[in-house]
């Protein structure tokens, strides 16, 4: 049997990338101790678990992948929270593999573990999407295989590389709608300009097989997820609601995103200072990496764009950290000036201060206290609610219900917009005194993944009303109900409007009302 030299550069690249790894995972971790994830959606990813593990199907419609990939998690260790917890964590280190696969060459056995902590580490990964937008982080690893395959396009197989980035795009499509988008936007950027100085041949070659690939991307979102094939149309259709609320408000309206403002500026200045490095070597990279540069540029810039509204900016801004940094890379492999290598680093320890100050101010937490969350427990203790009922609550608060009460929900925004003539009773759970639950203390992280409602189904024996999706539609990422006036969750510390529902009460204690509205 062969022993393995402890002092090779290989053994001691793979060793410093395996504990940046593990310090990535156990960080993570360490942000959701609690019995509650931190954030909004948290519950919902439980309810979903549960549907997947009682029926093989989801309570709320959406992508599948990453819920068979949690449920199979929580069969493991047989618990569901348990589950979801480690899969937060555990998803998106993957991203370690294909970080390493690009930087192995390297002359420094630190810059692949450096590469990775900076990409684990990230504010978007720990204070955004930690408890919340689980599904794009656990998607994010496919979009650094992407990049490694299109940065080895030119030294590598066409046919295999083709074969590798196709099941790429499938998996994205099967896991998450959003980092959908986001790869298609690299491959895209990378295919135009790749093709610059190809045959005529080349080009309709591959213009067809990019219609084909949409094609059937659209096709397979139009069947599994319906709500967000609708939402993608009316992105195209009505571009003019993409710029409401511009996204530069945050650094003047008194919004405390925090790691949305970072995103933001890191993801405008880090794409003009390396897109000017990236002009400086550019006779260092091959066709393949320059395109890869130029395309990861492009897409960070147009991502973290401040003139987006505030309905995508939460959603786009949060990504454009991932193709920043694959520029980043691609160009301190290829650059041989210090001064290049100064302003990656300057990036990269930005990004780890920043996740350190935010640990030190606590920039998100869970939707309700713990004491909320105990007067929640005993709601369900307390009070059953009838058969064939709905209960409408504020978002995030939904999915706590639906979770510890095996009932169907529906947020409270959604509650005048849908018909709910085939349930025999309505109920409204509302928090005492507008609950005032940190949510995501000072609003870091903005309204969440902003599910529109949704109701659950696989509830025991009670299902949605005859029709199809449940009422709200569209749960996560892509939702298409935001709070009035571009508010915040209530408990969020935003001015959101505060919901008034008539009924009568049925159920009260220190933190939870009932009230019973037909």
């Amino acid at each position: 049997m062969a022993s393995i030299n402890l002092k090779s550069h290989k053994t001691q690249t793979i060793f410093l990338a395996a504990i940046a790894a593990l310090i990535g995972v156990v960080a993570k971790l360490a942000l959701t101790s609690g019995e509650l994830l931190p954030g909004i959606d948290g519950a919902y990813y439980w309810v979903q678990v549960r549907s997947v593990l009682d029926d093989f199907t989801l309570a709320f419609d959406d992508l599948p992948l990453v819920f068979w990939a949690q449920a199979l998690i929580a069969l493991v260790v047989g618990d569901i929270p348990l589950g979801v917890r480690i899969s937060d964590a555990l998803l998106p280190a993957l991203s370690a593999i294909p970080i390493y696969l690009m930087l192995k060459k390297s002359k420094s056995v630190w810059l692949p573990a450096v590469a990775i902590l900076v990409v684990l580490l990230n504010p978007i990964q720990l204070y955004f999407f930690t408890g919340d937008f689980l599904k794009n982080s656990a998607a994010i690893p496919v979009v650094f295989f992407i990049a490694w395959i299109l940065y080895n396009w030119d030294n590598a197989p066409k046919k295999r590389s083709l074969i590798y980035l196709l099941l790429c795009l499938g998996v994205l499509a099967l896991a998450h709608f959003g980092t959908l988008l986001m790869g298609l936007l690299v491959v895209f950027i990378w295919l135009v300009f790749h093709m610059r100085n190809k045959s005529v041949k080349f080009w309709f070659t591959s213009v067809g097989i990019s219609v084909g690939s949409i094609a059937a991307v659209l096709a397979g979102l139009a069947l599994l997820v319906p709500a967000r094939f609708v939402r993608l149309i009316e992105f195209v259709s009505q571009p003019e609601t993409v710029f409401a609320n511009p996204a530069w408000q945050m650094l003047s309206g008194g919004r405390t995103d925090y790691p949305m403002i970072f995103g933001m500026i890191t993801g405008q200045l880090g794409a003009l200072a390396l897109g000017f490095w990236a002009y400086k070597i550019r006779t260092n990279l091959n066709d393949s990496q320059l395109s890869l540069v130029v395309a990861s540029l492009v897409s960070a810039f147009l991502l973290s764009s401040p003139f987006i509204g505030m309905e995508w900016a939460n959603r786009l801004i949060a990504m454009a950290f991932v193709p920043l940094l694959i520029a980043a890379m691609v160009i301190w492999l290829a650059s041989e000036k210090l001064a290049a290598k100064v302003t990656i680093g300057l990036l990269a320890a930005a990004t780890l201060v920043a996740s350190l100050a935010f640990s030190i101010v606590g920039v998100k937490q869970p939707i309700i206290t713990e004491a909320q969350y105990q007067d929640l427990l005993t709601v369900s203790k307390e009070f059953d609610f009838a058969d064939n009922s709905v209960v409408v609550a504020r978002h995030g608060l939904e999915f706590l219900v639906a979770w510890e009460m095996n009932v169907h929900v529906l947020q409270e925004t959604s509650y005048s917009d849908e018909d709910l003539s085939s349930y025999d009773h309505v109920y409204f759970l509302e928090g005492i005194g507008g609950m005032g639950g940190p949510g995501s203390a000072g609003g870091a992280g903005g309204p969440g993944e902003m599910p529109s409602g949704g109701m659950p189904s696989g509830m025991g024996d009670k299902q949605p009303p005859a029709g199809g999706m449940p009422p709200g539609g569209m749960p996560s990422d892509m939702g298409d109900k935001q709070p009035p006036s571009g508010g915040k969750p209530s408990g969020m510390g935003g001015d959101m409007k505060k919901f008034e529902i008539e009924g009568e009460q049925v159920y009260e204690n220190d933190s939870f009302t009932i009230k019973l509205v037909r």
